[in-house]
């Protein structure tokens, strides 16, 4: 145990979901659903930093029993939890989010928007009381520069897609959350230097969920270290008491800026870089592992025959 972040100095914990949270087959592992309940009993706060929207969120954090705000859409918003009220929002400008829209299309690659959320209280209980939810929309253009990729995430989502004209996607509506986009890594590094002169904060993945290369742009500034700094000072605790998990590229921020951050061991070199220490990969329970030794400083004794690990 390294004596400068012992377990009573980390008083909560952001954890990303996908490579991290979660193994290759998408499940959590008993141990590690085991290890968040056991810090969550310690008293330590936690919570999810992700790229993912509230929608596909929402049943990871359930399934873990968390009840605080999460960090989504790489640090645009922070939504509570289970009520899905909106905490924080750090939206891209409509006018730079048009002008990413019209980069992206003219260079043959499909722009996502996701539009500014808001709370739809439209729904009602057994007793028809309001229920208060989030309501998140996918915006897109003609289905011209669609491909397999894009085609796939607007499948898996299809009540919540809509498709307009280029110029219409970001201008003349509220400031969007991001802009986003799917395609062959190639593609996707061909727009970068493009990219780069506009006013805004971006990350790319070389393999997301869906198969492809991404890229999001965002607000400049926003990412999800300033989604966690934002959520520690709503709840008054110092970055320096904060433990933070990840594995890729959109996780480097994050790593730096928080007290204690943690690589997966199947991370990239920039990833490890970023981080005070190295756990063990997806596959082998690291986040369980970062669990008991940097913010619990004990064993998970539940599980005890997963002892031999080490990180």
């Amino acid at each position: 145990m390294n004596m400068e972040m012992t377990p009573e100095r980390i008083q909560m914990l952001v954890i990303d979901i996908d490579g991290t949270l979660l193994n290759p087959e998408g499940k959590i592992t008993p141990l590690t659903r085991a290890a968040v309940q056991a810090a969550r009993q310690a008293g330590k706060l936690v919570t999810l930093a992700t790229a993912r929207r509230y929608s596909n969120t929402a049943p990871v954090a359930i399934e873990l029993g968390l009840d605080i705000p999460l960090i989504l859409y790489d640090g645009a918003l922070i939504v509570e939890h289970p009520p899905g009220g909106i905490l924080h929002t750090n939206p891209l400008p409509a006018s730079v989010g048009q002008q990413a829209v019209d980069l992206l299309a003219s260079s043959g690659i499909q722009p996502v928007v996701h539009p500014a959320a808001r709370v739809d209280q439209s729904a009602v209980d057994a007793m028809n009381r309001p229920i208060q939810g989030l309501a998140e929309e996918i915006w897109t253009g003609p289905a011209d520069l669609d491909n397999l990729w894009v085609e796939a995430y607007f499948t898996a989502f299809p009540e919540q897609m809509r498709r307009m004209p280029y110029a219409r996607l970001c201008e003349g509506h509220p400031d969007p959350l991001r802009v986003v986009a799917f395609a062959d890594e190639e593609t996707i590094m061909s727009v970068l230097p493009s990219v780069s002169t506009l006013d805004c904060s971006w990350n790319t993945t070389k393999r997301g969920n869906f198969g492809s290369a991404e890229i999001a742009l965002m607000h400049s500034g926003c990412s999800k270290a300033s989604g966690v700094k934002a959520l520690a000072e709503h709840f008054g605790i110092p970055l320096e008491q904060v433990m933070a998990l990840g594995d890729n590229n959109n996780d480097i921020e994050m790593l730096r800026a928080v007290g204690w951050g943690v690589a997966m061991g199947h991370a990239h070199d920039e990833v490890k870089a970023a981080a005070r220490a190295i756990t063990a990969s997806n596959w082998e329970d690291g986040v369980a592992l970062a669990i008991e030794r940097y913010a619990l400083g004990c064993p998970i004794t539940t599980f005890s025959n997963s002892r031999s690990r080490t990180i």
